[in-house]
């Protein structure tokens, strides 16, 4: 009817609701209370910049010296808060509102890109578990064919054996009671005894297999084990104030210096590898004397463990639990890697994987560990197993000598001791840097890279230590040290310290160091 009676009027249709017109009307509930609902407000405490209703200054504000009426503190404030500045703010802090909105949907979005990538991360590890899981059934069940086969196939043996002897003895019986010359009943006589001896020798050896049985004991170590876990891995929050960027420079502040030399040390200490356990102790590879020291928060040696040769690196496993590489120059008996566990202030020998290489740089990610060789990088599982050759340089000697990993697994970094050379892989082995700089030398066969838990790279010489973008493509920052030769490096984020082992040389140095952002 509007369209007809009315002409003037402006029709809009039901879905373009947000259009309409609506008449401006009067919000009652800006005068009212926020506190006491019903109550209207009628004065301003200046002592507490705060609106108040009646029961607002009875309750709470009648010590306060600066409470106005409305129409007062209008008068008073009218030049004094510009309308202008007020609607300035106003916009402002709705751009600021409407930006923390959107960062919320793409919160959302993260948040549910991060939910589906960590169900699939469990999965995969459920995955992993019955993949170790049908490997064991496997072995035990090829364990127990072999068994079974080896008894079954003696059994079928004497059992033949047997039915052999007593067709003969038979035959043997029988002519026995045939008239033959003396010496043909001799000859016959003679295979009864000797038959007969046989049969009892055989029944004796059958005797003491009479009944065997096979058995089953199971692994109540690998049960206990799973009886322990309460889940596949722990689900934690990622803290926006521990987002560290791994091209942060590290600066250097304080030095301090500490003697890790001990008395039953035969040699200068070199200390090729260094790691940190959970509670804060220091775990460090001594190559010169042939053995791993723990050292506590004061730095004092208090436990040493030997090793048959000389360690060359070493990496962390998990918070308590470490890896080195042990070898001479050449291949021998001796090459391998060494798993170590601390714990009560002990250094515990867990396991030893021996390998047909020279064994120098070590870096360990998920459940494998990255071991150099001098020419070579072999990717390995924790049980010792071949994945593949990474990657090869065989033209000289010292190529392909330290290694270090990524946080998350995606780059390998290996350098070549001879020429200074920093090389950057995927993980399939394919090189996507290299990097060649002086500063990368370094005159000892020793693992001269280290890569930070949160992702820093550093190269050492002889002289320095060279922090190189995660590309692989640019130093960053070099930071100068006072000894000769440095052997080791290990930065820790959390701590922000930097420690230095050194060749030949009893002490290490400790760096205080604050990160600062690249540009």
């Amino acid at each position: 009817m509007h369209k007809k009676l009315h002409k003037d009027h402006a029709v809009s249709a039901k879905s373009d609701g947000h259009s309409w017109y609506v008449a401006k009307t009067v919000d009652d509930t800006m005068d009212l209370c926020e506190k006491h609902t019903t109550e209207k407000l009628t004065m301003f405490c200046e002592d507490h910049e705060q609106l108040l209703c009646n029961l607002c200054l009875l309750l709470s504000h009648r010590q306060c010296s600066k409470v106005f009426t409305l129409a007062e503190q209008a008068k008073s404030n009218s030049q004094r808060i510009p309308l202008v500045q007020v609607m300035k703010g106003i916009e402002k802090s709705q751009k600021r509102l409407k930006d923390m909105v959107d960062r919320g949907k793409d919160n959302i979005k993260s948040l549910k890109a991060s939910y589906e990538q960590i169900c699939e991360e469990i999965l995969d590890e459920r995955r992993q578990i019955n993949e170790n899981l049908d490997r064991l059934q496997q072995n035990t069940i090829r364990e127990l064919e072999s068994i079974h086969e080896r008894l079954n196939n003696s059994i079928e043996d004497d059992t033949k054996r047997c039915l052999e002897c007593i067709s003969k003895l038979k035959i043997y019986g029988a002519k026995l009671k045939d008239n033959f010359l003396p010496e043909r009943t001799f000859i016959t006589l003679r295979k009864c005894i000797d038959q007969t001896a046989a049969a009892d020798s055989l029944l004796k050896s059958m005797l003491k297999n009479d009944g065997t049985d096979i058995k089953f004991q199971s692994n109540r170590e690998l049960i206990q084990c799973l009886a322990d876990c309460t889940d596949l891995g722990k689900i934690t929050l990622g803290d926006p104030q521990h987002n560290v960027d791994p091209n942060k420079i590290v600066n250097i502040e304080d030095k301090s210096e500490y003697n890790v030399r001990t008395a039953t040390d035969k040699f200068s200490c070199a200390i090729t590898g260094i790691c940190t356990t959970s509670n804060g102790d220091l775990v460090n590879a001594d190559y010169n004397n042939d053995c791993v020291k723990l050292l506590n928060q004061a730095y004092k040696v208090i436990d040493q463990v030997q090793l048959p040769t000389y360690p060359r690196s070493m990496c962390s496993i998990s918070s308590v639990e470490m890896a080195v590489t042990v070898s001479k120059h050449e291949a021998d008996a001796l090459s391998g890697i060494y798993f170590l566990r601390v714990d009560g202030g002990k250094i515990i020998r867990k396991q030893v994987l021996k390998m047909n290489h020279v064994c120098y740089g070590i870096a360990h990610v998920d459940a494998e560990v990255f071991v150099t060789s001098g020419t070579a990088l072999y990717e390995y599982t924790m049980d010792g197993r071949l994945v593949k050759k990474l990657y090869e340089e065989s033209s000289g000697q010292n190529r392909v000598v330290g290694v270090g990993v990524s946080p998350d697994g995606k780059m390998i970094y290996v350098t070549d001791l001879n020429n200074g050379i920093l090389r950057t892989l995927t993980r399939d082995g394919t090189v996507t840097a290299t990097f060649q700089d002086p500063a990368f030398k370094h005159g000892w066969i020793i693992d001269n890279i280290h890569v930070a838990a949160t992702g820093q790279v550093f190269v050492f010489g002889d002289n320095s230590i060279s922090q190189v973008d995660t590309v692989g493509k640019t130093i960053l920052n070099t930071i100068s040290v006072d000894i000769a030769k440095p052997a080791s490096v290990y930065f820790n984020e959390e701590t922000r310290k930097l420690i230095v082992g050194f060749w030949r040389h009893r002490n290490i140095n400790e760096f205080k160091t604050k990160t600062v952002p690249t540009f």
